[in-house]
């Protein structure tokens, strides 16, 4: 399955962050999810995972617009 990145030359700044609360602020400030993925990391036994969530600002907006509490 291929991405569909049409758009993606439009994307001003990119924001990451593992925590779905601040995912979903900059999402309601007007920044577009662009991906979720998961790490690994760890002894090979043991190994944990995170989410990160890939957040996007779209340059047709305007300026970009960051919350007003940053994290």
């Amino acid at each position: 399955m291929e991405k569909d990145n049409r758009g993606l030359e439009k994307v001003a700044s990119l924001y990451q962050t593992q925590s779905v609360e601040v995912a979903n602020i900059y999402i309601g400030e007007g920044w577009i999810l662009l991906n979720i993925h998961t790490t690994d990391y760890g002894h090979p036994v043991e190994r944990h995972q995170e989410t990160v969530f890939t957040l996007g600002w779209n340059s047709e907006k305007g300026e970009v617009k960051l919350p007003k509490n940053r994290f």
